[in-house]
């Protein structure tokens, strides 16, 4: 089996909304605060005109912080602390522990700390000596003399330590170059800030590089001269040209883009082309299916499928630059070929062709569908013969068979899910069906949602598909984490039916076999939580689940995923996580929205 592609790098990739980086309300350096507290006004610790920032009643640090003792109020005040109040999903409680002699923990949160102050020179040079050997996490001091993180120091305290890391990250007391808040140092050949880490990296993103694309493998933006354009219609219309060398141009478009693949490929393959469609200025109905022709060489080249503006998925459908549809297979990917798909809908209309699928790939060839779906196929919504698959944001729905179908005995494969949905895929006799059949396949799947999908309705017969994941030769390994999987009621028997090596945590899932670290329900109960967009098939959480078997059936109940580094910071539909290592977020790929 191939080695796992470098999935660490982008497993936290999300769209690029732009997420605050630091609390709505200030928070304390050396305690937890409690935003509803601290609004008193004080009497300054000092008689001089200067009042020392962090000091009772002078200004708060940069990161919302004051000296031990203290906490920052709402109008950016040092005010004495008071006890903190956490907030669980089972009750309200206020906690006080001892961590180490002479310092108290409160909240149970371990990262700030209360107690006497550590005494220091700030005169010196940043960071300081005597912080650094007191506590190396805490190596700043402070203009009220004592040490801290980053939080403790001047607004322009880390540009002043090192130019190339100039923010003060109030998570985790650093300094570092970028936030998801600040990304004004990312650019050039690192326009992504990288939240795992705060460091500006290559791009992993489209939108990193809106002049062409991103590929992704490699976190490089294409070339600029390697862009042609799409725009869909007949030569005889004057909006577009069939003449494959000529064609290409802003001003002269290809009228399809099987034209504009042959023209990347005049020349023999070279990689780093981007496709991008424009809106047609006549109503010529949506694109055909799209054919990349396998080719031999030694490393896979990479082309990237962009449109012109930017849409909704629910309005993709009715967008003809954003739409490929077709009788046949919707997608074909050939042999050693990188295929970046991006904000697509793709619709298979053949009713009785196996063959019709929404994406085919063939081996040592990879496909990204990032924020697109596929619908209404005929054959699986995914056949990868060979290939590995990465869905971000994205969702395979109502495929008449398998939503995925990894058929990779000869060539093992990879399917990598964040934030993506599998939903509602059916069974054709003959031909199987349900939502992922894999062989000799390495699963990877985080914060997505396998639900409602029948391999077929036969409870009585051991030898049945499983209705969410079958794997039939027991080959298949990897990871599923913080996801849902709830087959279609009254489906088959079994949900999971993959013997082997696949791991499943901190999961919902309908599968006794599986429920070592997870949270098992029946299928039935399951869908009770998620609704269902009829157009994309993404599956959002139901804000009242109630119903009368279980009155008490609520929204929070899906919270109990844990975010790790690397997972993704928004969900399907862009709306933040909490993104913080350890903490307990929701189950699938939709988190509840205020």
């Amino acid at each position: 089996m191939r080695s796992p592609r470098a999935w660490s790098y982008v497993t936290y990739l999300a769209s690029t909304v732009v997420l605050g980086a630091c609390p709505t309300t200030p928070v304390a350096t050396d305690t937890d605060s409690d935003p509803t507290t601290g609004s008193q006004t004080q009497t300054p610790s000092s008689d001089t005109d200067e009042c020392p920032v962090g000091d009772l009643g002078c200004p708060c640090t940069q990161g919302g912080g004051c000296n031990p003792g203290l906490d920052c109020s709402p109008d950016q005040t040092c005010v004495p602390s008071e006890p903190t109040t956490t907030v669980g999903p089972e009750a309200t409680t206020t906690t006080s522990t001892t961590d180490e002699p002479g310092t108290t923990v409160t909240g149970g949160d371990p990262s700030t700390t209360t107690g006497e102050p550590t005494s220091c020179d700030p005169a010196g040079n940043q960071p300081n000596q005597g912080c650094l050997e007191i506590d190396p996490s805490r190596p700043f001091c402070s203009e009220s003399q004592v040490c801290g993180d980053c939080t403790v120091l001047p607004p322009d305290g880390c540009a002043l330590v090192d130019p190339d890391k100039p923010l003060c990250n109030p998570d985790d007391g650093q300094c570092v170059a970028c936030t998801l808040d600040d990304q004004s140092l990312c650019t050039g050949a690192t326009p992504a800030c990288n939240p795992a880490n705060n460091t500006c990296e290559g791009c992993f993103e489209h939108s990193h590089c809106p002049d062409s694309a991103c590929d992704i493998l490699k976190r490089e933006c294409f070339p600029l001269d390697k862009v042609l354009y799409i725009r869909h219609g007949l030569e005889s219309g004057g909006n577009c040209t069939n003449n494959v060398i000529e064609g290409g141009y802003k001003d002269a478009p290809h009228c399809n883009a099987n034209l504009a693949i042959e023209r990347a490929q005049s020349q023999g393959p070279t990689s780093g082309w981007t496709f991008k469609f424009l809106v047609p200025i006549d109503a010529m109905g949506y694109h055909g299916d799209i054919t990349i022709p396998s080719v031999d060489v030694d490393e896979p080249i990479s082309y990237a499928f962009i449109h012109e503006g930017s849409f909704s998925q629910e309005e993709l459908s009715q967008q003809q630059h954003t739409r490929f549809q077709s009788s046949d297979a919707v997608l074909t990917v050939g042999a050693n070929i990188v295929a970046y798909v991006n904000n697509f809908a793709l619709y298979s209309v053949s009713n009785q062709d196996d063959n019709a699928v929404g994406v085919g790939c063939l081996q040592n060839s990879t496909v990204y569908l990032d924020d697109s779906f596929i619908r209404d196929t005929r054959g699986s919504g995914i056949r990868s013969l060979g290939c590995d698959v990465y869905m971000r944001r994205s969702s395979v729905f109502k495929s008449r068979t398998e939503g995925i179908e990894l058929n990779c005995a000869d060539h093992a494969c990879e399917l990598h899910m964040s934030n993506s949905y599998v939903s509602d895929n059916q069974y054709v006799q003959g031909d199987g069906g349900g939502g992922i059949v894999a062989e000799n396949a390495t699963l990877d799947i985080v914060f997505s949602g396998i639900i409602g999908n029948n391999a077929e309705f036969d409870p009585n017969d051991m030898a049945a598909r499983g209705d969410s994941i079958f794997c039939p030769n027991g080959n298949v390994e990897g990871t599923i984490r913080n996801s849902v999987i709830g087959r279609k009621q009254l489906g088959n028997m079994y949900s999971i039916k993959c013997p082997g090596m696949l791991d499943v945590q901190t999961s919902l899932i309908d599968s006794d076999g599986f429920k070592m670290n997870n949270k098992k329900a029946a299928g039935e109960d399951i869908l009770g939580y998620f609704l269902t967009n009829g157009v994309t098939g993404a599956r959002p959480i139901n804000p009242d689940p109630k119903d009368e078997m279980d009155p008490d059936k609520k929204p929070g109940d899906l919270r109990f995923a844990v975010w790790k580094k690397g997972d993704p910071v928004v969900d399907y539909d862009g709306q933040p996580r909490e993104a913080k290592d350890d903490q307990i977020d929701y189950v699938g790929a939709d988190i509840m929205g205020n």
